[in-house]
This record gives structure tokens, sequence and C-alpha cells, in this order.
């Protein structure tokens, strides 16, 4: 899925959101920080929510972050018309937005792991 974000080899995020990633890493909320990115970047999405304030650094290799082409898929067909490079940078505002809500809701204990993980179908 190259087209959907174009030549870019890594994805981006802030301190802000590293450090957040990093903390919740830490406090054993999730496995791996990319794990709270991935889960970020959807709830963003999901809820049609965006932080586009900032500067961002380096923080992954996008195929580490969507090795199965998910998040590819996904903003390509929600968003056509944007440039690849665009596209990205909505992904990245999506899981900006997303990361800092997971944080709002640990630090409130409303977070609860469960409520995102995959059901399994009872058929």
């Amino acid at each position: 899925m190259s087209e959907a974000f174009g030549d870019a080899r890594t994805i981006p995020a802030s301190t802000e959101v590293k450090t957040i990633l990093k903390q919740l890493f830490t406090a054993g909320d999730f496995q791996e920080q990319r794990d709270a990115w991935r889960l970020g970047a959807a709830l963003g999405i999901s809820q049609g929510k965006v932080h586009e304030k900032g500067s961002r650094g380096t923080f992954q290799n996008i195929n580490s972050l969507d090795d199965e082409g998910f998040f590819a898929a996904v903003m390509l067909g929600r968003y056509p018309r944007l440039t690849p490079e665009e596209r990205l940078k909505k992904l990245v505002d999506h899981a900006e937005w997303g990361v800092r809500e997971i944080d709002r809701m640990v630090r409130i204990g409303t977070f609860v792991p469960a409520n995102y993980a995959v059901k399994e179908s009872k058929t």
C-alpha cells in the first residue's frame, strides 16, 4: 500500500506523545509502545479527532506500526483526495489525539483495556 503514504519510511510523533507512550508501556498498560500508538490512531480515526499542534520527530518505522497495511487501507479509503504526505500527517494527527485521550482516561481511571480487545465470535 505504498500509494497510501508515498515514500514515507517512518512515522513521526511529538515529544509529549513519545513520553506518554513510554509511560503507558512502563506502567504495564501496553506490551509495546507501538500497541498504544495503534490504539490511539484507531481512537482518533473512529472519533474523527485530531491533534495538529507541535513539532514532531521520528518515532518508529512505518512497517512496524502498520505491518499489515490496516492503517494504509483505512486512510486511503477515508481520505482518497489527500496526497500521500497529507494522508500520513492526518494519520499522525489522529494518533496524537488518541494517545492523549488514552493518557487522559488512564489518569482519571476510566481506561479499561478489555473494552478495546478483539471479541471472539460466538458462531
